[in-house]
């Protein structure tokens, strides 16, 4: 496995642990509707999350015969309801019609010529279930095509780009960018071939790039700019919506604790979801480096309160420090045991600090604050009555509330906020625990989760 050393493995999920431990989230009934894209978009769009539009649906032979497919006009995708893998799905892009020969066939997204009745042809493979999840009898499905994102189409010719993400406890654990290739026919699928480019949850920036199975790669190739252009990097678009949207997907199907959700980028309509799935794939540890496995244990026991808290939940514990050093661009700086942060003062608070006067760090609001650098902690930790003072104490700023037992032998809860600050010019957003450090010099120490990229002087103060 590359560039993922033993401690950084022994937090990857593998598929027997998916299978049996975390599976259990997710019920027969869930399974079953996750199952049917048919009644997967029926219960989203009554739910309020957005689908393609559904053309048409055969059940039998017939309903496919009497179907006026002369009358559509392209931009359209046939796919079996129980398929699975990308399998046995035709993306249409316009119709092609010879008036002298009276002759109607079809282009489709790979650039080849279809008739209708291999079209036809095709709908009578999926009935008898040529690519459904149990090789049983299937349905057909006839959707709206979307119309790609620009910034989508600019990095392939074969297919439509999706983001999977992976979301358990309705918080989104993982994300990744599949791009369609050549290789994959058109499918953003990576066991056929696909390109898939891991997402920081914080920024929605790209950060590391795999090709299939596990090949890694450094760059794509760009349609609009004609050029190669590194993997790493990659905005994407409607970041917090796509998020949004996966939230609700998992609200919308409770019975799926754990799932899958694929989303697409309407350039007009933003944010659609394809399909959600029962048994996601693990290669998105790959394009991440980064364990499901770790990020869920974080998570299972958690009590989200709402949508909100839920992408809060996954911007302040999952968020890349890699995506960091993307904006950056910066090299490894030198900080002392005890430095000045400047942490960030969240919207509508109007903070009463009589010594530190209200900064500005770009558009944000900030205050300078002592911090103590201490490697022996593993999370940053802020005094109490700081944190009250910025309003970062509120139950809707809580994240969770951690278990610890005190030096008395007392069993407590701690509450685990979500801060950003600025050390040595670098933001730092992250999770940090609320302690009572009311008596120390410091009100703020810094753990080593949030040091990464720095070097810490040994000169004493």
């Amino acid at each position: 496995m590359f560039g993922v050393n033993l401690k950084q493995y022994r937090q990857f999920l593998t598929k027997n642990e998916r299978n049996k431990v975390y599976l259990r989230k997710n019920s027969a009934e869930g399974r079953a509707i996750a199952d049917s894209k048919y009644k997967t978009k029926r219960i989203l769009a009554k739910n309020g999350v957005n689908v393609p539009k559904l053309l048409a649906r055969f059940k039998n032979n017939e309903e496919v015969e009497k179907f006026g497919w002369t009358n559509l006009e392209g931009n359209f995708v046939v796919k079996p309801v129980s398929g699975y893998g990308g399998e046995g799905i035709l993306i249409i892009r316009r119709k092609i019609t010879n008036d002298k020969l009276r002759i109607t066939n079809f282009l489709m997204m790979n650039g080849k010529t279809i008739s209708i009745e291999d079209i036809k042809r095709h709908c009578q493979d999926i009935l008898v279930g040529k690519y459904s999840l149990h090789g049983s009898p299937d349905s057909v499905i006839v959707e709206e095509r979307i119309k790609i994102h620009p910034m989508f189409l600019s990095l392939t010719k074969a297919g439509t780009p999706d983001i999977r993400v992976i979301v358990f406890n309705k918080v989104p654990v993982m994300a990744m960018f599949r791009i369609p290739t050549e290789k994959s026919g058109g499918k953003a699928n990576l066991q056929q071939g696909a390109y898939g480019l891991g997402i920081d949850l914080a920024t929605g920036i790209t950060t590391f790039g795999i090709e299939g199975k596990g090949e890694e790669i450094a760059k794509i190739y760009d349609f609009g700019k004609k050029k190669m252009i590194k993997v790493n990097g990659i905005k994407i678009p409607f970041w917090k919506e796509i998020l949004e949207t996966a939230v609700k997907c998992q609200g919308a199907i409770s019975s799926l604790g754990f799932m899958g959700v694929d989303v697409v980028l309407d350039k007009d309509k933003g944010p659609e979801v394809l399909e959600v799935n029962a048994r996601p794939g693990l290669s998105i540890q790959l394009c991440n480096k980064a364990g499901l496995k770790r990020r869920i244990e974080k998570i299972d026991d958690v009590t989200v309160r709402s949508d909100e808290h839920a992408i809060s939940l996954s911007k302040y514990l999952f968020g890349e420090k890699f995506a960091d050093k993307v904006a950056e661009k910066e090299k490894e700086k030198t900080i002392q045991p005890l430095e000045t942060i400047k942490m960030k003062i969240p919207r509508g608070v109007k903070p009463d600090f009589q010594k530190s006067p209200i900064l500005k760090q770009g558009k944000h609001r900030v205050v300078e604050v002592r911090a103590k650098v201490d490697t022996g902690a593993f999370r940053s930790s802020i005094d109490r009555s700081l944190a009250e003072k910025m309003g970062l104490l509120s139950m809707e700023k809580i994240l969770y509330f951690r278990h610890y037992k005190s030096s008395l032998g007392k069993h407590r809860d701690r509450p685990v906020i979500g801060v950003t600050f600025w050390l040595k010019g670098k933001k730092v957003v992250t999770a940090v625990n609320v302690a009572d450090r009311n008596k120390l010099r410091t009100k703020f120490l810094l753990g080593r989760k949030d040091l990464e990229g720095f070097l810490i002087s040994a000169k004493k103060i």
